[in-house]
């Protein structure tokens, strides 16, 4: 059976073939793969570039597609890299999150004929972004030029805006390069006037650590030296308050003084009108300025100084960069004891026991310097606490201690002054026994050398300062009148005595008369007249004394 018209059209085509229904078949083996891919991004330039060796081939166009991290199943147009004719496409108009990863691949195409896809590529935007080179503008005076940079306008670098550090060379003719780290709008000073000056300036990002390319080289011309000096040698005393002080060659000029924040350096625009004229120092004569009381902030500020005389005024000195620290941390105490084996470190804060408003309200932590007095070699340990306890030291060995407090979590690494040095050593079980030991030894002969003075000065006073005893008539006498009968005046207490006295030499005196009677009537007589008028006498001369008195 002969086949049908349709069917036999269809085995004419087959036997003869018809190249132009399978483009597919014929492009696998016809066209080149391209090689060699890679994608460059300068800003917000996105380039994809590939090799292709198929000279021969002119027509060949070529496309490229990319696949999203989260969708591995579809393939999307590369924006911009369709039906190209050159071996680089730009694909920056393609909405692209700079932060994910995507996949990208590039074949060749002639007509309805294809290759089979490149080798594909993975990359991250941002990651192998590259800093373009930043536009600068320049401005000359007399030994100075002012430099105005602007960082690349580009959504690459948008939350990096102010965070751009800017490295600036620059030389003249027959001199060497020199480099400097420069803001945004910044100055060079200390150049020579009418000269002519090149440089150039490098972008870059150190937290991303990434380095630009450098801007085209520009040089400008510095202009003739001005009327007027500019002040030098600025220079700030901060010893008790913060006093700016500064050099003129000229007397009787008139000065002010103007301060910015720093901040504002790291801004890309013109702050000119930022500055401010301190107060207390506009139009002195003196050649110092005390700021203390304008600024009220801790942070880095930026002053500058301006002479004149009537209506000539110098140019601004060069601008001097200060660091300022409202918040003071007294450096704190110690106290070291030593253990069996260890020390104790005990820290006090200077204001712990004022009242709260004048402690210190900011976190501390503190950092323990010890070492061995024989030794330069320093150990550190840092913490929170005010009791540190430092072991695995040798005994018998002097160490040494200090201490400073530090603010916790502070990027400036504000600190204290280091505390006085305390020195210590660990004693060991026998010399802590021998130290006892003595100690004991020294009570003991303290004891006993108390006793032996006391004994001493008992022998001394019984020597040369004995008791006496009253009579015992007149203690008698005493025992029966109350107390208050024996509280009288000197004179009265020796009128008594003389008169007892004198009371107890006549009774003695009668009683022996007495005896002397009643051995007259007995014996021959052993007592005689003379003895009584003799003891007459003299009681009436004691008398007559006892009146006179």
């Amino acid at each position: 059976m002969a086949p049908s018209p349709p069917a036999a059209a269809l085995l004419l085509l087959l036997a003869f073939g018809a190249p132009w229904l399978l483009p597919e078949a014929a492009g696998e083996k016809n066209l080149k793969t391209p090689q060699n891919v890679s994608v460059e991004i300068i800003d917000h330039n996105f380039i994809l570039k590939w090799n292709w060796d198929d000279k021969l081939n002119n027509s060949v166009t070529f496309s490229s597609y990319y696949q999203k991290s989260d969708n591995t199943s579809n393939w999307l147009e590369l924006i911009g890299c369709q039906n190209v004719t050159s071996t680089k496409c730009d694909f920056s108009s393609t909405n692209l999150n700079i932060f994910e990863k995507i996949t990208v691949h590039v074949r060749s195409e002639k007509g309805q004929e294809t290759s089979p896809w490149s080798n594909a590529i993975q990359f991250v935007p941002f990651q192998i972004a590259q800093i373009g080179p930043p536009e600068v503008q320049l401005e000359a005076e007399d030994t100075s030029i002012i430099i105005n940079v602007s960082p690349p306008e580009s959504s690459m670098w948008a939350i990096h805006i102010s965070s751009f550090t800017y490295d600036l060379i620059i030389w003249k003719n027959s001199s060497s390069k020199e480099n400097y780290k420069i803001y945004p709008r910044d100055k060079i000073n200390y150049l020579s006037p009418e000269t002519t000056y090149c440089l150039k300036v490098q972008a870059r990002l150190i937290t991303q650590k990434k380095f630009g390319f450098y801007s085209p080289v520009l040089c400008i011309n510095t202009t003739a030296k001005h009327k007027l000096p500019r002040p030098g040698n600025v220079e700030v005393d901060a010893v008790n308050n913060y006093v700016l002080k500064w050099d003129y060659p000229y007397e009787n000029m008139s000065f002010q003084v103007q301060y910015l924040l720093g901040y504002h350096k790291r801004i890309p625009k013109d702050y000119s009108d930022k500055w401010k004229t301190i107060s207390d120092c506009k139009n002195i004569v003196r050649r110092h300025c005390d700021f203390s009381g304008e600024i009220t902030t801790d942070g880095i500020y930026y002053f500058r100084v301006q002479a004149s005389n009537g209506t000539i005024t110098s140019l601004w000195s060069a601008e001097r960069k200060i660091y300022t620290i409202k918040t003071r941390i007294e450096p704190p105490k110690i106290e070291v004891k030593s253990n069996k084996d260890s020390f104790s470190v005990y820290i006090s804060v200077p204001g712990e026991g004022e009242k709260k408003s004048m402690r210190p309200d900011y976190p501390l932590i503190y950092e323990v310097i010890y070492w061995e007095n024989a030794s330069n070699i320093e150990n550190k340990i840092e913490g929170k606490q005010k009791l540190f306890k430092i072991s695995d030291l040798q005994p018998m060995v002097q160490y040494c201690f200090k201490v400073r407090a530090l603010l916790e979590n502070d990027m400036r690494n504000r600190s204290s002054q280091f505390s006085n040095v305390v020195c210590s050593k660990i004693l060991t079980t026998g010399e802590q026994q021998k130290y006892w030991i003595i100690v004991i030894c020294l009570l003991f002969v303290l004891g006993l050398s108390v006793f032996a003075l006391k004994l001493i000065l008992k022998c001394v006073k019984y020597v040369f300062y004995p008791s006496c005893k009253l009579p015992s008539n007149m203690d008698e006498d005493f025992s029966d009148k109350p107390l208050k009968n024996l509280l009288v005046t000197s004179e009265e207490q020796t009128e008594s005595c003389i008169i007892e006295k004198i009371n107890i030499i006549l009774l003695e005196e009668t009683n022996k008369n007495d005896i002397c009677r009643k051995q007259d009537n007995h014996d021959s007589g052993n007592c005689s007249n003379e003895d009584e008028t003799s003891n007459s006498k003299m009681i009436e001369e004691t008398q007559q004394e006892t009146m006179q008195q």
